[in-house]
């Protein structure tokens, strides 16, 4: 028996969707923390923070038109929550994040010999406290994993939003993460993205995976409240879902 004339397209966009959100996540691992990793002593925060927001921008006008460019596990959880992809969906892009995660921390890892010539000492994990030399403790961290991923779930909502300017989309979700690494970095080094933090926690020991629970709940508590935001702000008219 032949399979219905809608199945195979249906399923290509699948495979697609599930590969642009892989392939993007292992790029910006290798764009962000890898800029921390290998020219952090070049570079500085400031590089390092609009290295991810390039990243993020990059991708966004790469891949936006194949999976919506996520490469965010919070972001998803936006979108989900935002009724623009289903539960399917949702959960088919945090497998590719995750693992697209593990895949750009691993490059990362293999250029920097093993982690002998990393530049952060912690392979650009996020954390508090001395594990990765930072003077703020748990409850800043907290805070802002809170707080700043709840902004950008509010932003790249926002610029799918029938009424935004059309093509913009991009320049302003990138933006906005490079503005966020700028304020937060000294605190924890930066996640608001669950998927960035596993990918650099598991090339970074111990120290790093036993910090990783707050990287992986907290950012998803801002982006459930960054949805709040959005809908609180703007009509819920969207545009169609992926």
């Amino acid at each position: 028996m032949s399979e219905s004339p809608t199945v195979q397209p249906a399923l290509e966009a699948d495979v697609r969707a599930f590969g642009a959100e892989f392939i993007g996540t292992a790029v910006l691992m290798l764009i962000g923390p890898g800029s921390a990793v290998i020219a952090s002593n070049k570079i500085g925060n400031f590089g390092v923070a609009f290295a991810f927001g390039f990243a993020l921008l990059a991708m966004a006008y790469t891949i936006g038109h194949v999976s919506g460019c996520h490469i965010n596990p919070a972001v998803t959880l936006g979108f989900l929550l935002g009724r623009k992809i289903d539960a399917a969906r949702a959960i088919q892009y945090w497998i590719a994040q995750f693992a697209g995660a593990a895949l750009g921390g691993l490059l990362v890892w293999l250029i920097c010999e093993r982690g002998d010539l990393d530049t952060t000492g912690v392979m650009a994990a996020n954390g508090w406290g001395d594990k990765i030399g930072s003077p703020y403790g748990i409850g800043s961290t907290i805070v802002v994993e809170i707080v700043f991923t709840a902004l950008l779930i509010f932003v790249v909502l926002s610029t799918t939003t029938v009424g935004y300017p059309t093509g913009f989309g991009g320049l302003t979700a990138g933006l906005t993460l490079a503005m966020i690494h700028l304020a937060t970095i000294p605190v924890d080094n930066t996640s608001v993205n669950p998927a960035r933090s596993f990918g650099a926690a598991i090339f970074a020991g111990t120290d790093a995976l036993s910090q990783l629970w707050v990287f992986l709940i907290f950012p998803l508590i801002g982006g459930v409240i960054g949805v709040g935001l959005w809908l609180f702000i703007h009509k819920p008219t969207e545009v169609p879902a992926v």
